[in-house]
């Protein structure tokens, strides 16, 4: 478990949350609202789906997984 919350907003794109996950070193991020209330969780797996960028999600995965 991480010992800080790690988290994107919902209207950050997926380059963003990537960043973040690639800097920290997770497999998920939850997305808040700017009013900072839960509204999902970003996962490893949406980077490798949700986007045609196959550069990102690979780099993604090996950052992560370092």
């Amino acid at each position: 478990m991480s010992p800080e919350v790690i988290y994107c907003y919902d209207d950050d794109d997926i380059q963003a949350a990537s960043r973040i996950m690639q800097e920290k070193q997770v497999r998920r991020i939850l997305v808040l609202n700017r009013a900072k209330r839960l509204v999902g969780i970003v996962s490893l797996g949406d980077v490798a789906t949700e986007t045609v960028d196959r550069d990102l999600s690979g780099k993604t995965l090996e950052r992560v997984s370092q």
